[in-house]
């Protein structure tokens, strides 16, 4: 029998993480402000397919299949604050090209979109941090079967994951005003390179503490 306690609580966990602005969440908004919806909607289906592997390595660690220690994830979590960095600032570097309509979005290639996506959510610390440490907190709402929990999380997760992300995208890619668009544009690449630095500053000290 689901625990509907736990289960209301991970929706709300859920909806808190990806409605708060993160990584994520602004390379979604970036993406939909410059290319359209479909150009969004691209980019959240490889956040998501990270999401999933991100999923799969905690339960993996849950299921004793090996395991990652506290100093392996200190030096994953900064790598992957070096890459928001580097992406941050190329954001900064190529503002966009405003003169372009949002249809010809559709002559860019997706897998652009998809291999961003794919490798700010892989790399986002505020992702990594969640599944591994957060996620397994909620492997109780199915108490008779880990595995049915495990597979009810990933796919809530799924479902919350497109639906709050592809209103973002779509709500963002209605802006015609080109000044909107660059200070979204803009905006993105700020709020990334500060997640990213943040991050930084806190895994450099806990690996020299360590």
């Amino acid at each position: 029998m689901l625990d509907y306690a736990l289960l209301t609580a991970y929706v709300a966990a859920i909806v808190l993480f990806l409605g708060t602005p993160g990584p994520v969440t602004v390379l979604v908004a970036s993406a939909s402000a410059r290319d359209g919806f479909w150009a969004g909607l691209k980019t959240v289906i490889g956040t998501n397919t990270a999401s999933l592997l991100l999923i799969a390595l905690s339960f993996a660690i849950l299921q004793g299949v090996f395991s990652v220690s506290e100093t392996a994830l200190n030096w994953l979590t900064l790598a992957g604050s070096l890459y928001l960095l580097h992406f941050a600032l190329d954001l900064l570097r190529h503002p966009p090209q405003i003169g372009q309509a949002p249809e010809n979005a559709a002559a860019k290639p997706s897998r652009q979109h998809f291999r961003q996506g794919f490798l700010v959510a892989i790399s986002n610390p505020k992702d990594i941090l969640f599944f591994i440490a957060f996620f397994p907190t909620f492997l109780g709402i199915f108490p008779p079967s880990r595995t049915i929990s495990m597979l009810l999380l990933a796919l809530i997760w799924v479902l919350l994951d497109y639906a709050i992300l592809g209103t973002y995208s779509l709500l963002i890619s209605r802006l015609k005003h080109s000044r909107a668009i660059r200070v979204i544009h803009t905006l993105s690449g700020i709020l990334l390179a500060l997640v990213a630095l943040y991050a930084l500053y806190a895994t450099a000290t806990a690996l020299l503490d360590g």
